[in-house]
């Protein structure tokens, strides 16, 4: 196997788990922001709405989406250039003033700007997945990956109670602060223990990142991804959806001929034409469907009365408290799932996460009656969740080079916004159309048939997902930390070198 001095780690390979372990510990618990802080925001969203005296209170995290899909594949090819750590580094500070002027926002338009410079921090996922790649050894890097999820799994359940907790004692901005304390020590922790990445491009290159290309491509999937959420609140033939369409396809259309023309693309179009990489962010798109479907209906079907037959009258708290084993079998089951990576292959990781998303919402849509069901399903999306995002990273880290790492993780951070929404708009719009009319509740109830139409839809769309993770060629053998994939890189540039 030829060397490669970029992929040289300077952290030796004799290292005992436990020490790795602690290796990670700030970056895992850093990265962590991307998560809590919308998991933090959704128990004081009614504070927030009385607060400021809107009705549009969900533009608190649509801003956030919509500023993380515009930001990811930018900075995420930034931060393959000028180096992960450092980006990370800048989006902890982003994040850091984000909270700041939400927690001293005179206005809702102002505190709105602070949640989208918030947003910037949603590049730290794919830039933390390089960074592992980059410093870590090959065979650790599976594993590694998963225990970003670990992660994740936890920030479902500590986000929620923790917000919950200090929006009810202190107030809605008793959250921020408690947001700008975290990153601020978790930051000094994390520049001190981890090294900077030592995949870098030269410096006549770094000058050379394709800025308006960037903008081009988070432009048009931020208004898809305004378009999936807003339609039906627009209507879906009215004038501001179909503009808004025809906006995004002309903006991601010039990107595609911006990017066949740059000599420094911003993304090798054949890596996202390629197979490995289309398959697998298709499959993402399918599971992040489901997910996002599911959390948005369960919460709600928990807490219908049990006047209508089949609802658990549950409060807002008793919902979150439900999702704990949820959410500890997810953390569990991230480095569960980087070890059948390694052993394996990701493929089969991702299959096993898409087999748990499918299982998940058939259940909750033939079997939602008693507490067991529930609790059923909710294992089956622990299992699904925790899997997920490490066997997507893992084939992502397989199919781009070592310098694409960040960027590549962007889109597959893009895929899974825009399969998040659409699952949440879809199975809203179908749950519109099974409205019950019971004028002693104070929120919109379901009858127990859109339920079942709705989470049969997302069980559907995770099985077809399934279907495509099954058909991949991709990732069927063990993860290699992406040796492999740089290994072939140096073979194609010395074959070019070679060709008179």
């Amino acid at each position: 196997m030829p060397s490669d001095p970029a992929r040289s780690t300077p952290l030796p390979d004799e290292r005992s788990p436990a020490s790795y372990a602690l290796l990670l510990a700030p970056l895992i618990l850093l990265t962590e922001v991307t998560a809590l802080e919308l998991t933090l925001i959704y128990p004081v969203l009614p504070l927030l709405s009385d607060a400021f005296d809107t009705a549009s209170i969900g533009w608190t995290l649509t801003v956030v989406s919509l500023t993380g899909v515009v930001a990811q594949p930018l900075l995420g090819r930034v931060a393959d250039v000028i180096g992960k750590k450092r980006m990370i580094l800048y989006a902890a500070g982003a994040f850091a003033t984000g909270s700041l002027i939400c927690a001293l926002a005179p206005s809702y338009p102002v505190f709105l700007t602070g949640r989208a410079v918030q947003g910037t921090c949603l590049v730290m996922a794919p830039a933390a997945y390089g960074l592992i790649r980059d410093v870590l050894p090959a065979r650790v890097v599976p594993v590694a990956l998963g225990a970003v999820t670990t992660g994740i799994g936890l920030s479902a359940i500590v986000g929620p109670l923790t917000g919950g907790a200090l929006g009810q004692t202190f107030g809605y901005r008793a959250v921020f602060w408690f947001a700008l304390g975290y990153v601020a020590v978790l930051t000094p922790w994390f520049a001190r223990t981890l090294p900077e990445s030592p995949v870098r491009r030269p410096r006549e290159e770094r000058r050379g990142i394709d800025v308006r290309g960037g903008l081009l491509l988070g432009a048009g999937a931020g208004g898809l991804l305004l378009l999936v959420g807003q339609g039906a609140a627009w209507g879906w033939t009215s004038v501001a959806t179909l503009t808004a369409l025809g906006s995004s396809l002309l903006l991601l259309v010039g990107f595609v001929r911006r990017e066949l023309r740059a000599p420094a693309p911003l993304i090798d179009l054949r890596l996202l034409a390629g197979p490995a990489l289309r398959w697998t962010l298709l499959a993402a798109f399918s599971g992040a469907f489901a997910i996002g479907g599911t959390a948005f209906a369960m919460p709600m079907l928990v807490q219908t009365p049990t006047s209508l037959g089949y609802g658990f009258g549950m409060s807002v708290l008793g919902a979150a408290v439900f999702l704990v084993p949820q959410g500890l079998l997810g953390a569990a089951c991230g480095p569960l799932g980087g070890l059948l990576a390694r052993r394996r292959g990701p493929r089969y990781t991702l299959m096993a996460a898409l087999a748990g998303l499918t299982a998940t919402t058939l259940t909750l849509a033939l079997l939602h009656t008693a507490v067991w069901q529930l609790l059923l399903a909710a294992l089956f999306m622990g299992a699904g969740f925790g899997c997920f995002f490490v066997g997507v990273s893992n084939l992502v880290v397989e199919a781009v080079p070592a310098d694409r790492t960040a960027v590549g993780a962007g889109l597959m951070g893009v895929a899974n916004n825009l399969g998040q929404a659409t699952g949440v708009t879809v199975l809203g719009a179908v749950l519109a159309r099974y409205v019950v009319d019971d004028s002693d509740e104070d929120h919109v109830l379901y009858a127990e048939t859109g339920y079942a139409l709705a989470l049969g839809i997302a069980s559907a769309v995770a099985f077809a997902g399934l279907l495509v993770a099954t058909a991949m060629r991709h990732g069927r053998e063990p993860a290699t930390g992406g040796v492999l994939r740089i290994v072939g890189a140096e073979a194609e540039r010395g074959a070019k070198g070679r060709t008179p």
